[in-house]
């Protein structure tokens, strides 16, 4: 099989640092596809890579490998991990990602990539992306396996979301501000609710099905086409209109259905 690589990063676009992980998988395995999923997850901010990765995962085809650089820990004494779960592989920072990531997986195990050169890379002080986790995400292109790229760690030992800075457990996480606008909160339905109410944003927020079920430039709260709460406004942004933005939390009641919070308990 040609080796499939999904990379989401808060790297951007305006610098080198994408190309240059790229190019270090690359040039080690030049039949590799790489498929950028987004390089725009704010600074810093590793949960909110979250919901992009498993949104991929979806269509994504078994045995695939996903790189996550969102490392505020570089070069500190934090992990790099390697991962997998029954279906998909993974390569990433101990930064509570990988710790959330078990919430959504079944038998997820991770091992410590406690000796890069083992595998061809170095463990440098700033840019691990290129240096230790390409190398990594090469090697297992090439047919190894997570455990032969570095010791076993338990879930348990890894980093939890609850340790990152503003999580709120009885609130949602916007972890997106997309384009058109809209907000997107940290509740993935399984089945659709009965009656949702956010609260805390000033005006009553419908709860509907459709765009199309408010006026234009009204607002509106819907389970969207990838199964995520969302706060609109039809034509408009509810993000202008909200205040809200990635990184806040807001308190919503939800009953009936069945979902899952993305971070905190179900």
């Amino acid at each position: 099989m040609i080796p499939f690589v999904t990379f989401t990063s808060d790297f951007g676009q305006s610098d080198t640092y994408v190309a240059s992980v790229k190019t270090a998988i690359l040039s080690r395995i030049p039949e590799a596809i790489v498929i950028d999923v987004t390089h725009d997850i704010p600074p810093f901010q590793p949960i909110l890579a979250l919901p992009a990765l498993l949104e991929i995962l979806e269509v994504a085809p078994p045995a695939s490998i996903h790189l996550v650089v969102v490392d505020p820990g570089v070069g500190s004494r934090r992990m790099a991990l390697a991962g997998e779960s029954d279906e998909f592989r993974f390569v990433f920072p101990d930064n509570g990602l990988p710790h959330a990531l078990t919430r959504w997986l079944k038998n997820m195990k991770f091992f410590h990539l406690s000796d890069p050169e083992s595998f061809g890379g170095l463990a440098s002080p700033t840019f691990q992306g290129r240096d230790l986790f390409a190398p990594a995400v090469a090697a297992l292109c090439r047919g190894r396996s997570a455990s032969e790229l570095g010791p076993e760690v338990r879930p348990c030992d890894l980093v939890s979301e609850a340790g990152l800075s503003g999580f709120a457990p009885e609130k949602l996480l916007v972890w997106n501000t997309d384009r058109f606008g809209n907000v997107l909160l940290g509740y993935r339905a399984f089945t659709p609710p009965d009656k949702v109410v956010v609260e805390g944003i000033g005006l009553p927020f419908p709860y509907v099905s459709r765009y199309q079920d408010v006026p234009r430039g009204r607002p509106g709260v819907l389970i969207n086409s990838s199964g995520w709460l969302e706060i609109f406004c039809r034509e408009g942004s509810a993000a202008q209109l909200t205040g809200l933005r990635t990184g806040m939390f807001v308190k919503a009641t939800i009953e009936g259905g069945q979902g899952r919070r993305l971070l905190g308990e179900s």
